[in-house]
C-alpha cells in the first residue's frame, strides 16, 4: 500500500471526527470575535498612547474550546478503533504499524494546527475594525510567540490524551483517567516544587522556574518550546512503541498492556501522593476538614494523608488494572487470583 492510499484511507475513516473538531475550534474564534465587537470594553483592553500589545485574548472561550477539543480528539482518535474493529482492518493491511501510527498522529497534529491558525485568523479579522477605531496596534512578534507557545501546549495535551486512548481500552476508564491526570498536573508540579524546596532548603519561588518564564520573550518561548517538545517526543515514542506491541485480544480491557500493570500502579501511587499530599490541593482538603488553613502541611497530617492516598490508589489501582470484577476484594490485602 502506498503512502497516498494510506492517507486517503485514514482520512475517509476519520474525516467526520476531524472536521467536527476543526469547525468547533474555528466557531469559538468567530463567536468570541463577534462578542468583542458587540461589547469592546468587556473583551478588549484599550491602552493609552497607542501602545502595542499582542493580539487581544478576549474571553476564555477560545482557550477552553481548544483545550477540550484537543483532548477529546486525541483520546477518540486512538480509542474509537477498539469499538469499530478498524484496528483489525488496519493491522491486516500490507503496511507496518509504525507507518499507520505516524499517519494518525499526522492527522491529529495537522488538524489542530490548521484549526488553531484559522481560529486566530477569524477572530482577528472580525475585531480588526474595533482595533483600528481604538487606535490599538498589534505587536506581531509577541503575538507570534504566544501563538507558537499555545500550539506547542495544545499538541502536547493532544498526545497526552492519545496516550490514554491507546493504553486504556474502556471508554469511561480512559476518559476518566485522562481527565484526572491532566487536571492534576498543576498540583503535581506544585507538590514537586514543594518537595525540592524542602529538601534543598530553598524558597518556593526560587525553585519554581516555570512560572518565571515569559512567553512574550524569545528566551521564555524557547524554554517552553523545549519542554513541550521533550514531552511530546517522549509521548510520541511511548505511543509508537505501544502501537507496535498492541494486542487485539486486550483491545477493550481497562488496561491493554498487562505486563506493565505493576509499573503503572507504582507510578500512580507516587504521582498522586505528590499531587495531593504535597501540594496546595492537599492543604485545601486539610483546611476544609479542620477549618484552619495553613501555609505548610504539618508532618503528622501529611503522614496520615500520604498513607490514605497510597491505600486508596493501591486499592482502586488493583481494581482498575487487575480485577475489575472484584471490587470488594481489592480493598483487602489478600492476593488477587
Amino acid at each position: 500500500m502506498t503512502n497516498r492510499k494510506l492517507w486517503q484511507l485514514l482520512w475517509r475513516h476519520y474525516r467526520t471526527l476531524l472536521l467536527v473538531a476543526g469547525v468547533l475550534i474555528i466557531l469559538a474564534g468567530i463567536k468570541e470575535g463577534f462578542s468583542a465587537v458587540h461589547d469592546p470594553k468587556l473583551y478588549l483592553v484599550d491602552f493609552m498612547n497607542q501602545q502595542t500589545f499582542a493580539i487581544p485574548s478576549g474571553g476564555n472561550l477560545r482557550v477552553l474550546v481548544t483545550i477540550v477539543v484537543s483532548f477529546v480528539l486525541g483520546l477518540v482518535l486512538f480509542l474509537s478503533d477498539n469499538f469499530t474493529n478498524f484496528d483489525q482492518y488496519l493491522f491486516s493491511l500490507p503496511v507496518t504499524r509504525r507507518w499507520i501510527y505516524r499517519r494518525k498522529v499526522g492527522l491529529l497534529v495537522g488538524t489542530l494546527t490548521l484549526s488553531y491558525v484559522l481560529m486566530e485568523g477569524s477572530y482577528l479579522l472580525i475585531i480588526h475594525r474595533i482595533l483600528m477605531a481604538k487606535h490599538i496596534q498589534i505587536n506581531w512578534t509577541a503575538s507570534l510567540y504566544e501563538s507558537l507557545e499555545s500550539i506547542a501546549i495544545i499538541l502536547t495535551l493532544s498526545l497526552l490524551a492519545a496516550t490514554f486512548g491507546l493504553w486504556v481500552g474502556h471508554v469511561m476508564a480512559s476518559a476518566l483517567a485522562g481527565f484526572i491526570f491532566s487536571c492534576s498536573l498543576v498540583f503535581a508540579y506544585n507538590g514537586l516544587i514543594n518537595i525540592v524546596a524542602g529538601v534543598t532548603g530553598s524558597k518556593y519561588h526560587q525553585v519554581d522556574v516555570l512560572n518565571q518564564l515569559n512567553g512574550d520573550h524569545w528566551s521564555g518561548l524557547v524554554t517552553i518550546a523545549i519542554i513541550c517538545l521533550g514531552l511530546s517526543a517522549f509521548l510520541y515514542w511511548l505511543n509508537q512503541w505501544a502501537f507496535e506491541k498492541l494486542s487485539l485480544e486486550n483491545s477493550r480491557d481497562f488496561f491493554r498492556f498487562p505486563q506493565l500493570r505493576m509499573a503503572v500502579l507504582v507510578f500512580a501511587i507516587v504521582y498522586l501522593i505528590v499531587a495531593i499530599s504535597c501540594s496546595q490541593f492537599g492543604l485545601g482538603i486539610l483546611g476544609m476538614i479542620t477549618d484552619h488553613y495553613r501555609e505548610q502541611m504539618p508532618l503528622p497530617a501529611g503522614t496520615v494523608m500520604t498513607v490514605a492516598v497510597a491505600y486508596l490508589t493501591w486499592s482502586l489501582g488493583r481494581w482498575f488494572l487487575y480485577r475489575p470484577d472484584k471490587f470488594r476484594d481489592v480493598w483487602t490485602f489478600k492476593r488477587l487470583e
